[in-house]
């Protein structure tokens, strides 16, 4: 006896069923494999920003202290990837599973680890600077990483936040800070000017007579000197790490919509705008610094390096509001961005802090300008505050916009209540960790090792043996030559009896040796002192050879 119709149809109707449910699975899964995916690339992007500020910090101090800086960069992923797994990560946010606590978070959800470490670590390579001990600087990322930072995350991009614009109870409207333009630049840029002033400037940096024009650059105790003594070097190394910061930008704001199902236009909007942000800052920082005069901070030269931060500078600009601002907006910011950047720079010169990156005026001024920014900017369209269940959504009608809009002004207050919240948290944690390592005597290398360098004293050795060798090489030229010259009084007759006024026709390697100028201030001598001479200078490239523990000495060397 066969089925009835009726059990045939209803058997082929739960088949049907679970195969709609096996495709449903299949697209979930497809889906959630997808973002994860998604998260993998952009987090991997990030975390190539770790190369890009080691070139960038290798280009902008001493060769002596090469080896320290790029140790320090090494370990702000290292050792920052222990403390974000042990504590930060925990510390940042809720799993979403009840109520969770205003101002720090208590409970532990790891899907997002990777790609939320790869910020933090972004976060603490902000501060850098060589004349900092190793010691005190991993103390400062156990803090930044461990405390300070995940303390503004929670703030602001968890939903119980008391700053965030998805917590239906948030100050105001909440905060718009997409990508953290004042969570991640604004935290490390504001912690880089309390341990720039905390810290002192370099060995001659600044003299009564310097302007934030940087005449004068290289020559101790007249103001502003630049970082390496090989400069094609050091122009190189900075381009190469300002490249790929931009590069990781593309990881840094169109990844941090976490997904890519529904949010890709989202996150092709915030590359279209980071591009346009960074091509105007760039521009506009290379005029500025060409056509400005020198009492503003001007050069009457292409400046190659403030160009470089001008670029950095209008990518954190466009970071907190890089999916909520048109293109058109987005120009602008980031031209408004170099000029921000501009006037910090000269600034911190002004009041005298010695900043050797630049941290503050890139990341801090320019994230304060950033978050600012959107509080003027952000279209109607794109807005995601305040949180739809909240009751100034109501009150509005919907989401609240920038100012030039015809937005309430709520927004705008959001934007600027909260990047000065967050600026004295980090200011103010930083600064008393790094005073109490003052204090104790354990913030600054001695001034011996800052006089001949880190890496020899610290590290075994510069980070660039061939040109050590060359210098070498050119002090021994000198030095014989010298010594020829002692030997010969003929040839002093000879230039005693040159008639008063006549130009001499020496051409010696000894006073023109392009090798001496990156010799670490070791300045040419008379004739008089050739042995004693040699000697001096092979002890500053060799302190273990002539140079007592005190490094005293009779020269006047540039700081480390």
């Amino acid at each position: 006896m066969g089925k009835s119709p009726t059990g045939s149809f209803a058997e082929a109707i739960e088949a049907l069923r679970a195969e709609v449910h096996a495709v449903e699975r299949r697209e979930r899964e497809a889906r959630a494999e997808t973002d994860t995916f998604f998260l993998l690339f952009c987090g991997s992007l990030v975390f190539i920003m770790q190369a890009g500020f080691a070139l960038l910090a290798a280009g902008s101090v001493r060769m002596r202290s090469v080896k320290n800086i790029l140790l320090k960069s090494v370990m702000d992923a290292c050792l920052g990837g222990l403390i974000w797994y042990l504590f930060g990560f925990g510390l940042a946010y809720d799993d979403g599973d009840g109520p969770g606590n205003p101002f720090i978070g208590s409970r532990t959800h790891w899907i997002k680890f990777f790609f939320q470490y790869a910020f933090a670590a972004a976060a603490a390579t902000i501060t850098s600077g060589a004349r900092c001990t190793l010691v005190a600087y991993l103390l400062y990322v156990v803090l930044i990483v461990g405390f300070i930072y995940p303390v503004i995350v929670h703030w602001v991009w968890d939903p119980a936040g008391f700053l965030s614009a998805f917590n239906k109870d948030a100050v105001l409207t909440g905060m718009i800070d997409f990508a953290g333009s004042g969570v991640v630049h604004m935290t490390g840029g504001v912690c880089a000017l309390s341990g720039a002033a905390i810290i002192a400037p370099r060995r001659g940096r600044f003299h009564p007579q310097s302007d934030c024009s940087g005449a004068g650059l290289d020559q101790p105790g007249t103001g502003a000197f630049q970082g390496q003594s090989a400069p094609l070097q050091a122009s190189s190394q900075s381009v190469l790490g300002t490249f790929l910061l931009w590069f990781g930008w593309y990881g840094f704001n169109p990844g941090s919509t976490l997904a890519i199902h529904g949010y890709a236009r989202d996150a092709a909007r915030a590359a279209v705008t980071t591009t346009l942000a960074a091509a105007a800052a760039a521009t506009a920082g290379l005029l500025l610094k060409r056509g400005l005069p020198g009492r503003l901070g001007g050069s009457l030269v292409w400046d190659l390096g403030h160009s470089c931060n001008s670029l950095l500078g209008g990518l954190v600009s466009i970071t907190a509001g890089c999916s909520v601002v048109a293109p058109w907006a987005s120009i602008l910011i980031g031209a408004l961005g170099a000029a921000v950047y501009h006037a910090a720079s000269c600034s911190m010169r002004k009041l005298k802090i010695d900043d050797p990156l630049d941290a503050f005026a890139v990341h801090g001024a320019c994230g304060l300008w950033g978050c600012v920014a959107v509080g003027f900017f952000c279209t109607p369209a794109y807005s995601y505050a305040p949180h739809a269940d909240s009751q100034l959504y109501s009150t509005l009608g919907g989401y609240d916009c920038g100012v030039l809009y015809g937005g309430s002004g709520q927004l705008l207050a959001a934007q600027i209540v909260s990047p000065l919240l967050i600026a004295l948290w980090a200011g103010s944690l930083s600064a008393i960790a790094f005073a109490g390592m003052r204090t104790a005597k354990m913030l600054r290398v001695s001034e011996y090792t800052e006089r001949i360098g880190l890496d020899n004293t610290k590290h075994g050795g510069g980070a660039y043996p061939a040109i050590d060798a060359a210098i070498d090489a050119a002090i021994k030229e000198v030095s014989s030559s010298l010594k020829k010259d002692l030997r010969e009084p003929s040839a002093h007759k000879m230039k005693e009896d040159t008639a008063p006024g006549a130009q001499s026709t020496d051409t010696s390697p000894a006073w023109t040796s392009p090798a001496l100028s990156c010799s670490d201030g070791i300045a040419a001598p008379p004739p008089i002192a050739a042995e004693g001479w040699e000697r001096q200078a092979r002890s500053k490239r060799h302190p273990s050879r002539d140079l007592g523990p005190t490094g005293e000495d009779s020269s006047n060397t540039a700081s480390a």
